[in-house]
């Protein structure tokens, strides 16, 4: 839906926009930890990271947000799109969260990363978690969240 959303802007921003999914997070990290050891772009241009994972289960309209106060400009983004999507997000109640997803090879490398995300659930790592079971306003809401903080990161041009 970002991928999509970004494709239909009829401006340019100023900065790129690249949009990556991992593999093997489960197994140790091993598509990000690849990206990050073997950069297709130079790291140092890597404004942040906004890695989303489970953000279509839990309370509705609710979304756990890590790293944003080691984030401050990512934050400031975040704050500015939520007054137009009106998630509740919830800051800093589980910072270990920080080191158990994608984001983790980046954050070793000094590069500003937020985590997206919700409580795990009765399913979470299960063969029950069925699509059936998603909260479509959520998914939607946090990637139109996602999509805004992005474009105010990347600076559109006028």
């Amino acid at each position: 839906a970002i991928a999509s959303a970004l494709s239909k802007l009829n401006t340019s921003t100023k900065s790129s926009i690249v949009l990556v999914a991992f593999t093997g997070e489960e197994a140790g990290l091993v598509g990000s930890e690849h990206f990050a050891n073997n950069p297709p772009i130079p790291l140092h241009q890597i404004k942040g990271l906004i890695n989303l994972d489970m953000i279509s289960r839990g309370e509705p309209n609710t979304i756990f947000l890590e790293g944003a106060a080691d984030a401050p400009r990512i934050n400031l983004a975040i704050n500015r799109a939520n007054k137009i999507v009106g998630l509740d997000v919830i800051r800093g109640k589980h910072p270990d969260w920080l080191y158990r997803s994608d984001q983790a090879p980046f954050l070793e490398k000094n590069i500003p990363c937020v985590f997206f995300s919700v409580e795990d659930h009765d399913d979470y790592h299960k063969v029950s978690d069925h699509v059936d079971k998603i909260m479509p306003k959520l998914a939607a809401k946090t990637a139109q969240l996602v999509f805004l903080t992005a474009l105010d990161l990347a600076g559109q041009v006028p």
